[in-house]
C-alpha cells in the first residue's frame, strides 16, 4: 500500500479530526495569505517602469521633518552640478479648471512636471509623444498629455484626441499624447493630466518657495549609497552659498518603490501582519497539542508496527504525511478565503481604489507564501508530536497499552508548554488589536480645539488668468462668502488655504527683540475673516480678523497659545511682531490675537510644529481655496446650491469635493479603521483557538486521569476537591502564560507607539482588562472538563483499572 493510501486511512476514519484541523488551519494561513498579500501589494510588487529599481525620491531635510518639498533653484543646482542622476526632474499635485463653451466647468487633478519628467520614468506614450525640456519653456509649456482613464471618458477612446485642446484655468492647451493605462497611478494617485511647469526666469531663481517633488534615474553602476553622498556634499555646498535659505537643510534619497506609500499606512501593515503571525502560531501549539493526544492514542498502533520491523524514520514519514495531507487541505482553503479577503480590502480600502493603482491580489509571490506557511504548519503540528510518539520502544508501548493511565512526563511537559504559549500568544494578540482599536477611537474622540461636526466643505481654483491680480480675488471672495451666508441652513461661512486635518503649509520665522538660532517653524495659514467663527475656536486674547485687514494696512497676524506662551511668558503677545527672520528684508507682522491651539485629527504622526499662525486673506489671498460652511439643518440642499452660486460669479470656476469635515474625515481614516477592524478579527479567532486548545488539553488530560480521580473519590475526596484540582491546573498553566505574554504586550504596545506616534496605545487598565477576560475564558475552557471529573464513578474507574 502506498504511503499516501496509507496516512489517508485513519484520517477517513476519522473525519471530524481531520476537518477540525483543516478548518483550524485555514483560518490560520487564510489570515496571514491575505496579510502579505497586503504587504505584497504595498511594498514588493514592482513599479510599472523600465528599470524601476534605478528611480529614486529626493526629500530635504531639516530639523523638523526628512521629507520636505524643495524649491525650484535649488532643484535646478543639483541638476545641474550631480554626476550621479542619468535624469531627474520636478513635479507637483495640481488641480484645473477645465472649462469648455457650453459645458459645465469642471476639476482636473493633474501633475505639473519639468520637462524630464517623462524621460526619466521611461515609459513611452500610448499615442502622440510625450513633453520634454523644449516644452517647458515660458510661452511653449501650452501642452498637455492626458491619461488613458480621462482620455476614454472625455474622447471616447477616440484617436483624433491627440491635437485637440483643452480649456485649462482660461487657457487653451494642446494635447500632445495619451499615456498607456494605470501610468502613474501606482504614486501620484489620480492624475488625468501632464502639464509642463514652464518657469519664468524670477520662478528658476526662487529659493524661497518650497513646493516642488523630485524624481531621479541612477546612472548604470551607480549605487545609491554613492548617490546620497554626493547629494550630501551638494547639500553642503547650497548651504554655505545660500544660508539663508538652505542652513540646516539636507537631502535625503530613497528608492521609488519605497515612497509609493504612506510611512503610516506601511508600518501599520507591517504590525497587522506581524500579528497575523501569531493567529497561526496560536493554530499550530493547538493542533500540535490535539495531534500529541492523538499519536499517544495510537501508540499501540504504532508499536505493533514497529513490532513486524517498521524502522522509526518509517513511522515518523507516515505520520509526517498525514500532517501533510491535512496541512495541504488547510492550505487550500486558506488560499480561498484568501482569496475572499482580498475582494473585501479591495472594496472596502480607500487605499486600493482603481485610480490608484494599487491592487490586492493572489499573484505567484502570494502563492508561494501560501506554500511557505503550508509547510511551516506541517513542521510545527506535525513533526515534534511525530517524534515523540515514535521515539517509545514496542514493548514499552504494548504494556502501556494494556492499562490506562497518564502518559508520560516528556508529553505531559510539552502539552503544558504548549497551553503556556497559547495563552502568552494569545494575550500579545488581543491586546495588540485592542490597543490599536481603543487608541483609535481615543486619538477620534479627542477635542481638536475647534467644532468639526456641522461642516460642509468644497475646493475653488482661482488659478484662471482673470485671478491674477489680489484684488480681484479678494473681490471674488467677498462677493462669495455674501451669498453663501444668505442661503438658508448657513450659519457662518470661512475660507481657508488649507482644511485644519491634516496640518497647514509651515514657515520659518524670526520675532521682534529676540535671537533665534536656527529660526523656528510655525504653521502658517491664511485664513478669512469669519474662520475663526465658524471653526468655533476660543480668543484667548486681543482681536479676530476684521475686513479692515487689508492690503493698504499694516500685515497683521493671529497666534495660538503654545507660540505666545514659548516667545513671551507672562507677557502679553498682543502688539508684539513676528518677521521673516532676514535683517534686510523683516516684512513685520504685528500679532492682534491669541487662539486655542489646534490639532489635526487626520494626522497619525507628530506635526512639525506646534507653533500655529494666521495671517488674514485681506492682506494675501490663495489662488486654491477651501470654502467651509457651518450649517444649522440639513447638509443636502445647501451642497447641492454651492455648485450653483459659484456658476452665477463664474461660470469657469468648477466646485470640487463637497463633503463635510466627517465624511472627509472617515474616507482618510478608512485604511486604519479597516485594519482595526481586521486586528479585531484577528485577535477573536485567536482567543477561540486558546480556549479550544485549552479545552483539548484539559479534557484529555481529565480521560487519563479518570482512574485517579475514582480512587481519590474512594478514599472520601469531595467532588468540589476534584473541580478545584482540575481547575488549578488549567489556572497555573494560564497564569504562567498570561505573565509571558504581558512582557510581550508592553513590546507590542511600544512598537506601535513608535509605528504611530500620535496614536495613544498605553492603557493599563485594557491590558488589565484583556489579561482578565483571557484567564475567565481560560478557567471557562477549563470547568467544563472539570464538571466531567466530578462526575466519576469511582466503582467503574476502580473496575476500568
Amino acid at each position: 500500500m502506498s504511503p499516501v493510501k496509507l496516512a489517508l486511512r485513519p484520517l477517513l476514519k476519522n473525519p471530524g479530526f481531520a476537518a477540525v484541523v483543516a478548518l483550524t488551519l485555514a483560518l490560520g494561513i487564510g489570515a496571514n495569505t491575505a496579510m502579505f498579500s497586503l504587504l505584497n501589494a504595498l511594498l514588493f510588487e514592482p513599479l510599472p517602469y523600465p528599470e524601476s529599481d534605478r528611480l529614486v525620491r529626493v526629500f530635504r531635510t531639516s530639523p523638523q521633518s526628512q521629507s520636505w518639498p524643495h524649491s525650484p533653484a535649488n532643484f535646478l543646482d543639483r541638476r545641474a552640478r550631480n554626476s550621479v542622476f542619468a535624469s531627474s526632474a520636478a513635479f507637483s499635485g495640481w488641480s484645473f479648471n477645465l472649462s469648455e463653451p457650453g459645458e459645465p466647468a469642471e476639476r482636473v487633478d493633474g501633475t505639473v512636471a519639468t520637462g524630464d519628467y517623462f524621460a526619466t520614468l521611461g515609459t513611452p506614450p500610448l499615442l502622440g509623444r510625450v513633453f520634454g525640456p523644449a516644452d517647458d519653456e515660458p510661452g511653449h509649456h501650452r501642452v498637455a498629455v492626458i491619461s488613458h482613464r480621462f482620455w476614454q471618458r472625455r474622447f471616447g477612446g477616440q484617436t483624433n484626441a491627440v491635437g485637440r485642446s483643452l480649456r485649462l484655468d482660461g487657457e487653451n492647451v494642446t494635447i500632445i499624447g495619451v499615456m498607456p493605462p494605470g501610468f502613474g497611478h501606482r504614486l501620484w494617485g489620480s492624475s488625468d493630466l501632464w502639464k509642463p511647469i514652464g518657469w519664468t526666469a524670477e520662478e528658476r531663481a526662487n529659493r524661497g518657495n518650497n513646493w516642488l517633488n523630485e524624481l531621479a534615474r541612477l546612472k548604470p553602476g551607480v549605487s545609491l549609497g554613492r548617490a546620497q553622498g554626493e547629494m550630501n556634499g551638494l547639500a553642503a555646498q547650497l548651504a554655505k552659498e545660500y544660508p539663508g535659505n538652505n542652513l540646516d537643510c539636507g537631502v535625503r534619497l530613497v528608492t521609488l518603490l519605497e515612497s509609493a506609500t504612506d510611512d503610516t499606512v506601511r508600518r501599520l501593515a507591517w504590525f497587522v501582519s506581524g500579528l497575523a503571525i501569531l493567529v497561526l502560531l496560536i493554530a499550530c501549539a493547538n493542533l500540535a497539542n490535539l495531534q500529541l493526544a492523538r499519536m499517544m492514542a495510537r501508540s499501540r498502533e504504532l508499536a505493533v508496527r514497529a513490532a513486524l520491523g517498521a524502522s522509526r524514520g518509517t513511522l515518523v514519514r507516515h505520520c509526517l504525511i498525514e500532517s501533510l495531507l491535512l496541512s495541504l487541505i488547510g492550505g487550500g482553503l486558506g488560499v480561498l478565503l484568501a482569496f475572499g479577503c482580498t475582494h473585501v480590502l479591495n472594496r472596502q480600502s480607500e487605499l486600493f481604489r482603481p485610480e490608484t493603482g494599487f491592487a490586492v491580489a493572489l499573484n505567484l509571490r502570494v502563492l508561494l507564501f501560501a506554500v511557505f506557511c503550508t509547510a511551516l504548519t506541517v513542521v510545527l503540528f506535525g513533526a515534534l508530536p511525530a517524534w515523540l510518539a515514535t521515539r517509545v520502544s514496542p514493548d514499552q508501548a504494548l504494556k502501556a497499552a494494556t492499562r490506562t493511565g497518564t502518559s508520560g512526563r516528556p508529553q505531559q511537559r510539552l502539552r503544558n508548554a504548549l497551553v503556556v504559549g497559547e495563552v502568552a500568544l494569545a494575550l500579545v494578540l488581543l491586546t495588540g488589536a485592542s490597543g490599536f482599536v481603543r487608541g483609535l477611537e481615543r486619538l477620534l474622540t479627542r477635542d481638536p480645539g475647534w467644532q468639526m461636526d456641522g461642516v460642509l466643505t468644497a475646493q475653488v481654483s482661482l488659478t484662471s488668468p482673470a485671478y491674477e491680480d489680489p484684488y480681484a480675488r479678494s473681490a471674488f471672495l467677498a462677493r462669495l462668502e455674501e451669498r453663501l451666508s444668505a442661503l438658508p441652513g448657513v450659519r457662518s461661512v470661512g475660507f481657508s488655504s488649507m482644511l485644519p486635518l491634516w496640518g497647514f503649509g509651515s514657515r520659518d520665522f524670526g520675532v521682534e527683540g529676540q535671537v533665534l538660532d536656527p529660526l523656528p517653524l510655525t504653521f502658517y495659514e491664511t485664513v478669512s475673516a469669519g474662520f475663526f467663527k465658524m471653526m468655533g475656536m476660543k480668543l484667548r486674547e486681543g482681536r479676530f480678523f476684521d475686513s479692515g485687514d487689508t492690503t493698504n494696512r499694516p500685515a497683521v497676524v493671529i497666534v495660538n497659545e503654545a507660540m505666545a506662551h514659548h516667545f513671551w511668558p507672562g507677557q502679553s503677545a498682543i502688539g508684539k511682531r513676528l518677521g521673516s527672520g532676514d535683517p534686510a528684508d523683516p516684512r513685520w507682522e504685528e500679532v492682534v490675537g491669541v487662539v486655542n491651539d489646534l490639532q489635526f485629527p487626520a494626522s497619525f504622526g507628530n506635526p512639525d510644529t506646534y507653533l500655529q499662525a494666521y495671517r488674514p486673506m485681506g492682506q494675501m489671498t490663495h489662488r486654491w481655496l477651501n470654502v467651509m460652511l457651518r450649517l444649522e439643518g440639513p447638509v443636502e440642499p445647501v451642497a447641492a446650491a454651492l455648485p450653483r452660486v459659484v456658476a452665477d460669479l463664474d461660470p469657469g470656476l468648477p466646485v470640487a469635493e463637497i463633503v463635510t469635515v466627517r465624511q472627509r474625515l472617515d474616507r482618510h481614516l478608512a485604511n486604519p479603521t479597516l485594519l482595526g477592524r481586521l486586528l479585531g478579527g484577528f485577535a477573536g479567532l485567536g482567543l477561540v483557538l486558546t480556549m479550544l486548545g485549552i479545552f483539548g488539553v484539559t479534557a484529555y488530560s481529565v480521560a487519563q486521569r479518570t482512574p485517579e480521580f475514582g480512587i481519590r473519590l474512594a478514599l472520601g475526596a469531595q467532588r468540589r476537591d476534584l473541580l478545584g484540582l482540575v481547575l488549578g491546573q488549567g489556572l497555573r498553566l494560564s497564569l504562567l502564560g498570561s505573565a509571558i505574554g504581558l512582557i510581550g504586550a508592553w513590546a507590542v504596545s511600544r512598537s506601535l507607539s513608535a509605528a504611530v506616534p500620535a496614536l495613544p496605545t498605553y492603557d493599563p487598565i485594557l491590558i488589565a482588562t484583556m489579561t482578565a477576560g483571557l484567564l475567565g475564558v481560560s478557567l471557562l475552557a477549563c470547568y467544563l472538563p472539570a464538571r466531567r471529573a466530578t462526575r466519576v464513578d469511582p466503582i467503574q474507574a476502580l473496575r476500568a483499572e
